[in-house]
């Protein structure tokens, strides 16, 4: 007897979804009529400081290695990175995450260890989170962190930056 209850209620719950689906189906044309009728606005994020005020140089961790901590713009998960650049090779070493998913800065920073700056940059900048509403995400951040690392330790700075302080900001 236990096995009719169990087919009865696996068709009762059938015929629901089947129906649900149905219903979705003929629905469609008209969901899609009313979100094209949205209109779609182009996604522009104003941070609340420019990336040069973001970042600063701490301790120096060996000879010819610079440590920095980037501050996100608050379009990620991450609260900030810190990572050590390698001067002369431009290697990224050390990359640590405060806050942000586990998984993914973990791997993140697993991934691009031992790996010049610049692939890095090029690879994940501009990279969005499944928020992307932020138009950002934790390797974006780290990407912004390490452009600006990059100017500091060649000494480029962003226009009309003096270091790591941003004048006209």
């Amino acid at each position: 007897m236990k096995n009719i209850q169990t087919r009865r209620d696996f068709l009762r719950n059938s015929l629901k979804l089947g129906a649900g689906v149905a219903a979705m189906t003929a629905l469609a044309p008209v969901m899609g009529a009313v979100a094209e009728e949205v209109e779609k606005v182009p996604f522009a994020w104003v941070p609340n400081a420019a990336p040069c005020q973001l970042i600063e140089e701490l301790a120096p961790a060996a000879e010819g290695v610079r440590s920095f901590k980037f501050t996100t713009d608050g379009r990620s998960c991450s609260k900030s990175v810190v990572f050590d650049l390698v001067e002369k090779e431009e290697i990224v070493k050390n990359i640590v995450y405060e806050g942000g998913c586990t998984g993914g800065t973990k791997g993140i920073a697993a991934m691009s260890e031992g790996r010049p700056a610049s692939e890095i940059i090029a690879t994940v900048l501009g990279l969005v989170c499944r928020n992307k509403a932020s138009g950002s995400s934790c390797a974006d951040q780290l990407a912004l962190g390490l452009q600006q690392a990059l100017k500091i330790v060649r000494g480029t700075g962003c226009p009309g930056c003096e270091g790591t302080t941003c004048v006209n900001a």
